[in-house]
């Protein structure tokens, strides 16, 4: 077990050291507008079931509502991967792309571990949770091509491409008393994004190209914070044996707006072509010219209930004032935006003996979202369904879980280009009740 510990925080060290998710292979149009695509904040088994803002686990990591790790019993470190298919239409043409990547690593921890408390016969009525996460903040990536006819210099070509993102790294605490818990997380966002344009005059018989290129970097702190309260409807029968408790959980989560430090460093050129000459024009050159921008304010909340864990129901809504977003070096407009979801989790019988598809977590959702980015004042937006199961792993009396998530989904239907996408999330999860142990040698 000390060799499990050792492997999960040399890990931890290096992706934090070497900013170790690289940026996957994508192709999404409207990754061009803001910072990208934002990444979703949900791990795998939470996106399954749509319940982020009021799900509570001993032995799953919930880092939407930070409150969550007031409820956590055991060392748990999360690791999960995607992959994705696209396909994008837009009149009568049609393209797709795979794409995948590292989707985050994360590592949680009870700072009171419960282990003690049953070793030295004590009932604890709170207890606190602390976690450390790396993920990807937003992605870009698209590769776009257009030809116009123009009557004095024939036809011309627009190559559109971009790519990078941006990624964060979160520590959060939170701490539980009886049935009422707080939280919050704090982080840092940093990465940078490049953009090319080209332009082409194919018909001219000594034609320059122009390139136009633009690398933004930006930087800054974010954070946000949770609570979450359990109300017990049948407290009376708590202490009976073999008691089903059944619960409402409440939980509220949300963030101001916070600043951040943007760099933009600009490079145009008019190349010739078919010159022996090398006679190439820098036409702008800027290197890093510095701004500020804001990011958001975010409200989310959700509320479920569970059945004593083998069913668990509920509903999640997020707003983002995303009109309220600037950037001084790339200035935009952007619109409000939300996200809706209802979704479920069964698990027949977590301790069954007889048969291991009872103790598998059954998962399905389905939401809507709006979208900040618009066209010509068309709003983006999302909808689709989640499908995820949890596979219960024993091993050396140690718990994991294997957790799978496909999601599918369509983005921007009324628009120029529209998505149909599959993404298929798969992630491992390890618990290890023996970190924090109260040790003692007779």
């Amino acid at each position: 077990m000390k060799k499990i510990k050792i492997l999960i925080i040399s890990l931890l060290v290096y992706f934090v050291a070497s900013s170790g998710i690289a940026q996957p292979k994508e192709n999404s149009p409207y990754s061009r507008f803001g910072i990208g695509d934002l990444t979703d904040n949900s791990f795998t088994f939470l996106r399954s079931s749509g319940l982020s803002g009021s799900f509570q686990s001993p032995y799953q990591i919930n880092i939407v509502n930070p409150a969550s790790y007031g409820f956590i019993s055991t060392t748990i470190f999360d690791l999960g991967f995607y992959s994705k298919f696209s396909s994008l239409k837009t009149g009568n043409n049609s393209s797709s792309t795979f794409s995948g990547n590292l989707d985050y690593i994360s590592l949680a921890m009870p700072l009171l571990n419960p282990i003690n408390d049953l070793l030295e016969k004590k009932e604890r009525k709170y207890d606190l949770g602390l976690n450390f996460t790396l993920m990807p903040n937003s992605i870009v990536g698209f590769n776009i091509k257009s030809t116009s006819e123009d009557p004095d210099a024939g036809t011309i070509k627009r190559v559109y491409q971009g790519s990078g993102g941006t990624y964060k790294f979160i520590t959060g605490l939170g701490g539980r008393y009886k049935n009422l818990a707080v939280g919050f997380n704090a982080g840092y966002f940093f990465g940078k994004i490049n953009y090319d344009r080209e332009l082409v005059f194919e018909d001219l018989e000594f034609p320059y190209h122009n390139n136009y290129h633009s690398d933004i970097a930006v930087s800054g702190f974010l954070y946000n914070a949770g609570i979450m309260y359990n109300l017990v409807l049948n407290p009376g029968k708590i202490k009976t044996e073999n008691a089903k408790i059944k619960k409402l959980i409440f939980g509220l989560y949300g963030n101001s707006s916070t600043n951040f430090k943007s760099y933009n460093s600009i490079y145009n050129q008019s190349v010739p072509v078919n010159l022996s000459a090398n006679l190439t024009d820098t036409v702008l050159y800027k290197e890093e010219v510095s701004g500020k921008g804001k990011m958001p304010l975010s409200l989310g909340g959700g509320v479920s209930y569970n059945s004593n864990n083998k069913w668990i129901i509920g509903a999640n809504y997020q707003s983002t004032k995303w009109s309220k977003y600037t950037n001084e070096i790339r200035e935009e407009n952007f619109k409000d935006s939300y996200e809706a979801s209802i979704g479920a989790q069964y698990t027949p019988d977590e301790n069954s003996y007889t048969s291991y598809f009872k103790k598998v977590n059954y998962r399905a959702s389905v939401y809507y979202k709006t979208d900040p980015r618009n066209e010509d004042e068309n709003q983006f937006d999302e909808k689709g369904m989640h499908l995820g199961f949890g596979f219960p792993v024993i091993y050396q009396r140690k718990l994991a879980n294997i957790n799978t998530d496909i999601n599918i989904g369509r983005r921007g239907e009324n628009l120029l280009i529209s998505e149909n996408f599959v993404k298929i999330s798969f992630s491992v999860t390890i618990n290890d009740s023996e970190w924090f142990i109260k040790r003692k040698y007779y």
